[in-house]
């Protein structure tokens, strides 16, 4: 048995980067650019309006105000993606949309507002005017957005390692960018163990459970940005077990749950043994502290002379723990995410507990904001019982062996981004 932080290190240690792969934008969300990103055009290319409004010369609307309004007689219109060919002159304005073109002759744009132009209006103005009065006074430039005040041409954009969000696709857009290169989404092959597992859907008899596992492992896997393939279930016999990872050995990495323990029917350590190298089959910290990781090097199809695999906790509140604390930081890992450390925070105990056993506990727990105050319940899941606890959990609040907590002590919390939260407010009942 190790310590958490040196299981953490072994596995970080022997997960590397995967490779960069071209692909069209709309399908990079959430993916880590693998690029340097330099804009190939100035944006905008052409001073453009930033309001609805007039275009004219500052000159022509000097001193004017509601009392003295400037009358300008309009000579047409620029909506956005037009040319004007037409000069302003003095004396003249012509009406003109967002991001349009200032016309030749214009310093700036007076919007609708400050103009007799009609209010409420529905679509292009059918009156047809042929002057129009104007309200304000402006400076030159005034409403303008310059020509490459968005971005220069060749001014740098993106880093290599940035991770594609909306405003980084946004961005990548904007400048043309149809494909990018990004570091390739993990393929993770998932099995489960257990000759007690059914699928879903059927009905559950005395002795036999529900392969919840999988659904757990495929969810994950699918949030942090890889692709899972489900291998199914493997029965407690050695040669059914090998076959399914030999089904996996062209995938990035296995994840296996169940049959990891030091029970008769419990294989997989045996069956890693035979294939290549388990580095841990046991951690300091629970649930899940039975997990192991190793690499597969006997047979390997995957090209890089070893195969990374996880041998989760079979009960489902252990086999989650292990994914937010072991597999979570591998996964971000493969995709070249620069921030891998689970978020931690301290919050006020609400209520006391006690830990009974040696090392570090993790609890399913909710976090809850009372007046500005971060606070977690720590009995949640001898009230609701673990399963429902387990299902409305916003985070996991760590115990530390032995330890008597009392209401009012700050503890240590991993909030669960999968909420897509910090914390989310209110306690179930």
């Amino acid at each position: 048995m190790i310590a958490y932080e040196e299981a953490l290190k072994i596995v970080l240690k022997n997960i590397t980067t995967l490779e960069a792969e071209e692909k069209s934008l709309l399908k990079c969300t959430g993916q880590v650019l693998a690029e340097e990103i330099y804009s190939d055009y100035r944006l905008p290319q052409t001073d453009i309006s930033g309001p609805d409004g007039y275009a004219v010369r500052s000159a022509d609307i000097r001193g004017a105000g509601r009392n003295k309004p400037a009358t300008l007689r309009i000579i047409g219109t620029v909506r956005a993606g037009q040319v004007p060919v037409r000069t302003l002159k003095p004396g003249t304005a012509m009406r003109i949309m967002t991001g349009a073109i200032v016309p030749q002759g214009a310093d700036c744009v007076v919007r609708f507002e400050d103009t007799d132009e009609p209010e409420n209006k529905s679509g292009p103005n059918t009156a047809n005017p042929v002057e129009v009065k104007i309200f304000v006074s402006l400076s030159p430039r005034s409403n303008i957005r310059p020509a490459g005040s968005n971005i220069e041409k060749g001014a740098h954009l993106l880093s290599k390692g940035a991770v594609l969000g909306p405003t980084q696709i946004s961005a990548l857009a904007a400048v043309g960018k149809n494909r990018v290169r990004v570091v390739r989404q993990p393929v993770v092959a998932v099995i489960a163990t257990g000759d007690e597992l059914i699928g879903l859907g059927k009905t559950l008899s005395p002795g036999k459970t529900y392969n919840c596992n999988t659904a757990a492992i495929v969810s994950f896997i699918k949030h942090y940005g890889g692709i899972p393939r489900v291998l199914g279930i493997a029965r407690d016999k050695k040669d059914a077990l090998l076959a399914k990872i030999e089904k996996g050995m062209t995938a990035d990495l296995i994840i296996t749950s169940g049959g990891v323990a030091k029970g008769d029917y419990d294989l997989l350590r045996l069956v890693m043994d035979g294939i290549g190298k388990v580095f841990f089959s046991k951690i300091k910290m629970g649930p899940g502290a039975s997990v192991a990781f190793g690499m597969i090097h006997e047979n390997c199809q995957n090209g890089k002379g070893g195969l990374p695999v996880f041998c989760l906790a079979g009960p489902p509140f252990g086999c989650l723990i292990n994914l937010e604390t072991l597999v979570r930081p591998a996964l971000l890992r493969m995709q070249g995410q620069q921030q891998i450390d689970h978020p931690v925070m301290k919050a006020t105990a609400s209520d006391s507990s006690e830990s009974m056993i040696p090392f570090t506990f993790l609890k399913w727990t909710r976090l809850e904001d009372k007046n500005g105050q971060c606070q977690v319940g720590l009995s949640m899941q001898e009230k609701m019982g673990v399963l429902r606890a387990m299902a409305t959990a916003n985070s996991l609040t760590m115990v530390p062996g032995g330890a008597k907590i009392r209401q009012g002590d700050l503890v240590l919390v991993l909030p669960l981004d999968w909420r897509r939260s910090q914390f989310s407010l209110g306690v179930p009942e």
